[in-house]
């Protein structure tokens, strides 16, 4: 067995790395130059909904999250009326997560939300016992820059759900509750409730109960109305932008399944979504490790974005030091190589999205063919 340095620490993989993440970086200098030139709003990116969604919500205004006409106005009041059109669209246990942030201006708002955000990601893979560089890796992978860029909530995600998953076997009662979190963003849990019921039951009790909490705790802070306004609202507006594809902002960034063959007529895209979300849930009931779990999350969410694959990358970086360890098998670096990139590389070639639920199979071939991982 060879040591972490030696695992993770060899120069054709520093050389690598450096190379996986300058698309990125090229990004970042775009999103810097628009903030020097008088565009924050539009360089905030999704950030400025997070940190509008808690500022109005920490301000007695949640209703104006249900009005696009009064929330666009919201904005275009701070930063001009040429910014693309912005909608909230999470539930309101998010909304609680996101006021705990807002009582800062925008920028400082969002770059500590990524702070605590990737050190809690850092923390609890840590405590999962994974090595230092290979956390690294992950906190500094495209994917995860890519998830900074866009002022989003991957880190977060990526903190509970393959966090939590990683503990499962040592600390079944955390590893749940921290799934349960992760219900701030449940498109990304379809796999998980059969799988902690069938495989860690202790677990699935934990996960229900944290995620029942935190629902309760948004409806005693929010009040009914914001959990109306999701229901009445943004539920059903998220649902009509797989739909219709529209606004196109929305649609445009998606790398699932569903996408790949939305162009086959959205009635045809729906059924070959759900097969494939209902094998991934029924194959996710068989997995004994992390790392097909995490594929599967993925593979199974119809509403998947570039920053979302900070989850596969985790099962990438977990894949690769297994065989490092243990050796390649035909192919397998240069499919592990592609995965790690690819983020990165979507905001500057979108059309590689429909290589991203093939990449996703591949990766769960790969899992598959010497048994479990982690």
């Amino acid at each position: 067995m060879r040591s972490e340095s030696q695992i993770l620490g060899a120069p054709r993989l520093v050389g690598l790395a450096v190379l996986c993440v300058l698309p990125s970086l090229t990004e970042a200098a775009a999103v810097l130059w628009g903030q020097t030139h008088g565009m924050t709003g539009k360089a905030l990116r999704d950030g400025l909904d997070f940190w509008a969604g808690g500022f109005l919500g920490l301000h007695g205004h949640v209703a104006m999250l249900f009005d696009p006409v009064a929330y666009n106005a919201f904005l275009a009041g701070l930063y001009g009326a040429k910014l693309p059109f912005h909608i909230w669209s999470y539930a309101p246990n998010y909304l609680l997560v996101t006021m705990g942030f807002d009582w800062l201006p925008p920028w400082p708002a969002v770059l500590t939300w990524d702070f605590c955000s990737l050190a809690l990601l850092v923390m609890v893979l840590r405590l999962a016992g994974l090595p230092r560089l290979l956390i690294l890796a992950v906190a500094l992978s495209p994917a995860s820059l890519e998830n900074i860029l866009e002022g989003q909530n991957a880190a977060l995600v990526t903190a509970l759900i393959g966090g939590g998953i990683l503990l499962l076997p040592k600390r079944p009662v955390l590893g749940g509750v921290l799934v349960g979190l992760a219900s701030v963003k449940p498109q990304m849990g379809l796999v998980l409730p059969l799988f902690l019921l069938r495989r860690y039951p202790v677990a699935f009790a934990a996960a229900c109960a944290s995620a029942l909490g935190l629902a309760l705790a948004s409806f005693l802070v929010l009040g009914p109305g914001a959990w109306r306004g999701f229901v009445h609202f943004t539920e059903p507006f998220m649902s009509g932008v797989l739909l219709t594809g529209k606004p196109a902002g929305f649609a445009g960034g998606l790398v699932s399944a569903f996408a790949v063959v939305r162009f086959l007529g959205v009635h045809v895209a729906l059924v070959i979504q759900g097969v494939v979300s209902l094998a991934c849930v029924v194959a996710g009931m068989r997995c004994r490790s992390a790392v097909p779990v995490l594929l599967l999350t993925s593979l199974a969410c119809p509403y998947l974005h570039v920053y979302d694959l900070l989850g596969m990358t985790l099962a990438v970086a977990l894949l690769i030091r297994d065989r490092l360890a243990n050796g390649f098998g035909p192919g397998e670096g240069v499919l592990y190589f592609f995965a790690w990139f690819g983020p990165g590389m979507l905001p500057w070639q979108p059309q590689l999205a429909h290589l991203v639920p093939l990449i996703l199979l591949l990766l769960l071939a790969s899992a598959a063919r010497r048994g479990a991982v982690v």
